[in-house]
């Protein structure tokens, strides 16, 4: 027979109600006693009732998830692209919330916020928005918890919490490698720089290229990225009168549109051309050559959103920014 309430507050020595506000997080009680508390319901092996609890906190234990860069909305795309990143994003924030017996709803990009107050969700994590989104037009963001990874550029109301890679030095770190390689005219090619992650490498080359008197290269292009449109991209860049010696892309997919293209005109890679994107995947390492990538911890990315969400739904503090770290793994794309 699973241990009761009852069963945890005789253990610790106190009343139910004790127990029911130690577990609720309600109520003025000392430290001592929660710890009392804590440790005879770990030892009991006691589940509070997730129905119970959403009774006592009248709150839903429900989190909203938006992947605010994932499809154009008016298009009848899946709500998760195809990228390793999104996806671990997602897990990560779906197994932070699981562990403190909370639900994540995904919400589509042009999400009807009516229809999303039926669920009455406690908070939201918007994935790479732009400021824009329904949940600050809306002013919804004003009324509970927001929590975005990436920093929205043109929000109307403050996020409290912003989880994110230090992209400017991301993007140094790799331009700093294709360098000691021995490339000497790196171009970038990036989707919409209203977005915080893409504005970000972008400032961070055109600071590199500025501290070594290199002409910042930069072609953007409309987002989702087409095949169409990153040969595109690298024609306009072929076409210049000094021709660079390598493409850093601000994701996988332009990469891999990249080295399609390269391999379509016969451009040798990593020889006549490197590639490398500010993001990695698993996508990067099934392509001959192996393209040179930035891995930005995406699991821990969304792990960490949903815990300072549910910290500031419980009214804990969070850290205004969280920084999450980046590693290079360099591959045969950028080895001469």
């Amino acid at each position: 027979m699973s241990p009761t309430i009852r069963d945890v507050a005789a253990a610790a020595g106190v009343s139910i109600t004790t127990v029911s506000h130690v577990l609720s997080g309600q109520g003025r009680i000392s430290e001592d006693t929660r710890r009392r508390v804590a440790q005879a319901a770990a030892d009991l092996g006691y589940q509070a009732s997730v129905h119970a609890q959403q009774l006592v906190t009248r709150r839903s234990r429900t989190l909203a998830i938006q992947l605010a860069n994932s499809v154009d909305a008016s298009s009848a795309c899946a709500l998760v692209p195809n990228s390793d990143y999104f996806l671990e994003v997602l897990n990560g924030a779906a197994e932070a919330a699981s562990k403190r017996s909370y639900g994540l709803l995904l919400t589509p990009p042009d999400a009807d916020l009516e229809r999303l107050n039926a669920f009455a969700v406690d908070g939201a994590i918007l994935v790479d928005p732009r400021g824009d989104e329904p949940f600050f037009a809306t002013g919804w963001c004003r009324d509970r918890p927001l929590v975005t990874t990436g920093r929205p550029m043109a929000a109307p109301c403050p996020v409290p919490v912003i989880v994110d890679n230090d992209l400017v030095a991301a993007a140094r770190l790799m331009l700093d490698h294709l360098a000691d390689n021995g490339y000497e005219r790196p171009a970038m090619i990036t989707t919409d720089t209203g977005r915080s992650y893409a504005a970000d490498l972008v400032a961070g080359y055109t600071e590199w290229a500025g501290d070594r008197g290199l002409e910042p290269v930069v072609v953007e292009i409309d987002e989702p990225p087409t095949t169409e449109g990153t040969a595109e991209a690298l024609d306009r860049l072929l076409g210049r009168p000094i021709c660079p010696d390598a493409v850093f892309t601000t994701s996988e997919n332009l990469a891999l549109g990249v080295l399609h293209e390269a391999r379509r005109r016969r451009i040798a890679v990593p020889g006549e051309l490197g590639i490398c994107s500010a993001v990695d995947s698993g996508s990067l390492l099934l392509t001959s050559p192996r393209v040179t990538g930035m891995f930005v911890h995406p699991r821990e990315v969304g792990g960490r959103a949903a815990t300072a969400l549910m910290d500031l739904i419980e009214g804990g503090a969070a850290e205004s920014r969280i920084e999450v770290p980046v590693r290079l793994n360099a591959r045969e794309s950028t080895s001469r």
